[in-house]
């Protein structure tokens, strides 16, 4: 007969931790592999989009540096409009957003007063939409979740003070900005990382505490919950990371959280640990260190692979590095192609006509961004003879019509000129070098 064996609940769970640190550990970092080098840099932003990886800004004026992922070779792109650093950029159908990032130098760097918004296929920034007053933050975590941009923690005062708890969402499509739930602690120089519809906030500090540095770092990992609109914090010691630091990369791999590099008070040298959150026990465990220690910049993750570079080698401000690695089972592993295609915008009819008995009649176009899968932007819709039509439009310019997306735009005739007046409804997107043009006119 078989005898029952009882295992105790304790030995059940490190048993699965340790068998998901296993399969974690078959993953190495190797080299990414590349013709030509990216500019040295940090406190930068790294994001994928397309066959991309765009290397963003840092302290001081640069160039974004693009890695193509099929030809593994390095070329330069657009400058920034103005020095961004402390980022943590994100990608949302082809379209970059930086939002939550510093200018300036140190240590009374400033918040971004907008948006800033990069086309990698047209290889242009514009200007978004204005982030409100009084939530404009640097240094913060920023993630995207159910195609919403999420904003979490951050610094008013660069290095020096106002370090915040609060959770913003925005809304790219309708433009819309939404004050949530502030997070149990309030930290700066962090990245954010979501899975499983709860956003994870690990590390980090706050800058300038009580005169410290790089000393004021925070333990505890606080978790929010999309579904419920509510914040929890990890049981602590288990739930709390294991090497305290800031200026950190989060990365998802295997289901699980990556905490990757950083810089601290302990050491001169920036930290080369990767910590791996196991979301279902909340417990933390010691990966594979990455090839080069290194913080201020920002990890890429997709089909379980991990992609870091960039950043500098100390605490601080340098040595400014630009070397590049790879978590993945391969020393050169094949990056699956995402190719972007630029949307094409259109109008519903390029002419847009009242008889002469239609004063106060309100007719309408529908403008459509299609035959792409790259969100477009319009940068602005005007109307030149506003004294006698006028237009509305469900959402503020500059507008972000995600693929296949269709606004409408309503023109009404208000009031009657000397004659019969005509007007021009000019319609202006990102790269096209003449907008659009709808003829508006009134006839017998």
């Amino acid at each position: 007969m078989f005898q029952k064996v009882f295992i105790p609940a304790t030995v059940f769970l490190l048993s699965i931790l340790m068998a998901c640190v296993a399969e974690a550990q078959s993953f190495e970092w190797h080299p990414l592999r590349a013709s030509g080098n990216a500019i040295e840099r940090h406190e930068n932003a790294l994001v994928r989009a397309g066959d991309y990886f765009i290397l963003i800004g840092g302290r001081g004026m640069k160039r974004n540096d693009i890695y193509n992922t099929q030809t593994k070779e390095w070329s330069q792109g657009a400058m920034p409009p103005f020095e961004i650093h402390h980022i943590q950029a994100v990608e949302l159908d082809g379209l970059v957003y930086v939002m939550g990032a510093l200018s300036g130098g140190w240590p009374h760097e400033t918040p971004l007063s907008h948006i800033l918004i990069y086309d990698p296929v047209l290889d242009l920034w514009a200007l978004g939409p204005e982030i409100p007053a009084d939530r404009r933050r640097g240094a913060a975590g920023v993630v995207v979740y159910d195609r919403r941009i999420y904003m979490v923690c951050g610094i008013i005062d660069g290095h020096n003070s106002g370090w915040v708890n609060w959770l913003d969402e925005f809304d790219p499509v309708t433009g819309q900005w939404r004050v949530l739930p502030n997070a149990p602690r309030s930290r700066d120089h962090l990245h954010a990382a979501v899975i499983n519809d709860k956003l994870y906030v690990a590390g980090g500090r706050r800058s300038g505490y009580q005169s410290q540095g790089f000393q004021a770092t925070v333990k505890e990992t606080d978790v929010f919950d999309f579904r419920t609109g509510e914040w929890a914090t990890l049981p602590s010691p288990d739930g709390d990371i294991p090497t305290e630091r800031a200026g950190t990369a989060a990365a998802v791999h295997q289901g699980n959280i990556l905490i990757i590099g950083g810089e601290s008070g302990s050491q001169q040298a920036s930290h080369d640990e990767v910590e791996m959150l196991d979301v279902s026990s909340g417990t933390w465990s010691l990966l594979n260190r990455s090839l080069e220690g290194r913080h201020g910049t920002q990890a890429i993750y997709f089909d379980e692979m991990v992609v870091v570079g960039a950043g500098s080698g100390n605490r601080g401000g340098g040595p400014e590095l630009n070397s590049f690695e790879i978590l993945a089972e391969d020393a050169n592993p094949q990056i699956p192609a995402s190719s972007l295609v630029k949307a094409e915008i259109t109008v519903s009819s390029d002419k847009v006509t009242f008889s002469s008995d239609q004063q106060g009649e309100t007719k309408r176009l529908i403008l459509t961004s299609g035959n792409g899968n790259q969100a477009s932007l319009v940068t602005y819709i005007q109307l030149d003879k506003p004294e006698y039509f006028s237009i509305q439009i469900p959402k503020k310019t500059p507008l972000i019509l995600a693929p296949g997306e269709q606004v409408p735009i309503e023109i009404t005739w208000d009031k009657e000129g000397s004659g019969y007046p005509e007007a021009n409804l000019l319609i202006k997107s990102l790269g096209r070098t003449a907008p659009l043009n709808v003829v508006i006119n009134i006839e017998d």
